[in-house]
């Protein structure tokens, strides 16, 4: 499960989201709306909240989560109670399903299954909210799917309307279906983006959730500190690198400074979005794995940070964050006492000891090296400012590396561009 960082941002949103999972234990769905603008963490909070939802009774194998002692679907409604219990019961977490700005109706609502109509069967394939049946179903940009999607919000404004709701699967030449629906439903949008918040675009629909919540971007850089580790943990637990022999490689070291500085950038230079920072410190973290090298250095960050930001951050800003970045204070990771590590960054191309720290204007600051060219003009395509990885190179595949010998392997590890075993010299 998704850690749930909580915050003044997210607090009014999680409050909601207990309310609902306390009205999904007693058969009362409470819908919520959230909205916030991209990178609030809406769709994470959504999505880890779902882990605490309860668990159900149903007929062994339904797909449509029927109670045994009150079978609702096509299938087993009209089944006697010796009937039901021959099927056997289960006890299963409550659904949780999706529908994406994209999805079809058939897909939401339900269809007839092709394979046993040829055979002179119809029977109906259950959909997105026919299986959410008891449980949760999860809208992302509901305000895209309002507009793009119009028949797909009609589902849900009859899935909505009454508690218990209603689902009606139509097909030509056959008589429709009709059953009750329990879902809760928990969407989110970002009103700022088009085509604009839910309320401008289908009212009615806004009008059906329950609660309307805001989710702000955090402002301590201590919870955005919190968050980043979380992530970075759950990174190394959940993907890791893995070599041609299938053994798992350890991540290069990160060190603690570098939460802190980014952190300190997301909450000062009011950066929109988190993925910025996710993508900053994955991106240096990889690079320091693809170079071999066991930790994380300033050369690593520094790589990452144009193609991470460029278009995340406006130019002037970039150019801001350049100078903050070159000073002492960024450079201690926010520590300003006496004889606090200073060393923000090595110069390019040095591997090791300290850098001599530069204002951004001077020729000899590494950001200034990295952000120059894009100071004096916009990097559009096309533009003749060298990238800072110009003329960087794989290699030829000759000199890629060769995995170590089978009885090797399990105390390989990748270095300096070659594999090595602890007893190396090197």
């Amino acid at each position: 499960m998704a850690p749930i960082i909580r915050h003044p941002g997210n607090e009014e949103l999680w409050q909601a989201l207990r309310w609902s999972l306390a009205g999904l234990q007693r058969r009362w769905p409470l819908h919520i709306h959230v909205e916030g603008v991209r990178g609030t963490g809406k769709t994470s909070l959504l999505r880890a909240a779902a882990a605490f939802r309860p668990r159900i009774r149903r007929i062994k194998g339904c797909l449509y989560q029927c109670r045994p002692e009150a079978p609702h679907c096509p299938e087993h409604r009209h089944l006697s109670p010796e009937e039901i219990r021959e099927l056997g019961e289960e006890r299963v977490p409550a659904p949780f399903l999706e529908i994406s700005p994209s999805a079809k109706l058939a897909t939401v609502v339900g269809t007839l299954d092709l394979r046993e109509l040829s055979r002179g069967i119809p029977r109906l394939l259950p959909g997105t909210l026919a299986q959410a049946h008891r449980g949760i179903v999860f809208v992302d940009e509901i305000n895209r799917l309002a507009d793009i999607a119009p028949e797909v919000a009609d589902a849900l404004l009859d899935v909505m309307g009454t508690k218990p709701g209603r689902l009606q699967v139509e097909e030509a030449g056959f008589p429709p279906v009709a059953f009750p629906v329990e879902v809760t439903v928990w969407a989110a949008s970002n009103p700022d983006e088009e085509p604009g918040p839910l309320s401008a675009i289908r009212r009615q629909l806004a009008d059906r959730f329950d609660l309307h919540v805001r989710v702000e971007r955090p402002r301590e850089a201590s919870h955005v500190e919190a968050i980043l580790r979380h992530r970075l943990h759950r990174l190394e637990k959940d993907l890791g690198f893995a070599p041609p022999e299938g053994e798992d490689l350890p991540w290069p070291h990160l060190e603690e400074r570098w939460l802190k500085v980014l952190a300190q950038i997301y909450v000062e230079w009011d950066l929109e979005s988190l993925r910025g920072l996710d993508a900053w410190l994955s991106a240096a973290r990889l690079a320091a794995a693809a170079d071999g090298h066991p930790k994380v250095g300033g050369d690593h960050i520094l790589k990452a940070a144009y193609p991470a930001l460029r278009h995340r951050v406006e130019e002037g800003r970039l150019a801001e964050l350049a100078a903050y970045l070159s000073g002492p204070r960024a450079a201690g990771g926010g520590q300003e006492e006496e004889g606090a590590d200073l060393t923000f960054m090595e110069p390019m191309g040095k591997e090791e000891g300290p850098a001599a720290l530069a204002p951004d204007d001077q020729p000899g600051s590494p950001w200034h090296r990295l952000f120059s060219g894009f100071r004096k003009k916009p990097p559009f395509p096309g533009d003749a400012t060298p990238s800072p990885m110009a003329g960087a190179s794989l290699g030829e595949p000759s000199s890629w590396p060769v995995a170590p010998p089978k009885e090797a392997q399990s105390l390989s590890r990748w270095r300096g561009g070659r594999w090595w075993r602890p007893a190396d010299p090197r």
